[in-house]
Order: structure tokens, then sequence, then C-alpha cells
């Protein structure tokens, strides 16, 4: 999937969030997130325009609720 339109997202502030980890674990799952490089801002960014679904959204917020680690307790 592509898309050529992206919305920033603030990086999570736990102290356990590294975007490598994030990345690798979204990417597992057939998402990729993107760095945040526009601002100062420690961000991250991911594509939402273009052939993108609902089921894709759907999908996406099922992925990033697997991929975030740091809040397994």
């Amino acid at each position: 999937m592509h898309s050529p339109i992206i919305t920033s997202f603030y990086s999570p502030s736990h102290s356990d969030y590294q975007f490598k980890a994030f990345y690798d674990r979204l990417k597992e799952q057939g998402f990729v997130i993107y760095p945040g490089k526009v601002s100062n801002a420690d961000c991250f960014r991911i594509g939402n325009i273009g052939e993108v679904y609902p089921s894709d959204i759907e999908r996406l917020i099922g992925a990033v609720e697997t991929a975030m680690y740091w809040e397994i307790k």
C-alpha cells in the first residue's frame, strides 16, 4: 500500500519507547511508519490518503495495539 499524504503523531513519552523497536513490530505486520523529520517535535508519521480503505485503518489500529510493547506489563 502506498499513501502520498501523511499524518504526524507525537511519540510516546514512556521511557521504554524506542522508534526502531516500534517500527520493526509494525513492519512485521505489514505497516511502515516514518520518523518525524518536519519539525523538532519527537514524532512519527503514518501515510493515510491514497488507496487506503477503512479495513486498512482497522488493521493498522490493531497492529499499533499489538506493537505497543512499552505498555505490556
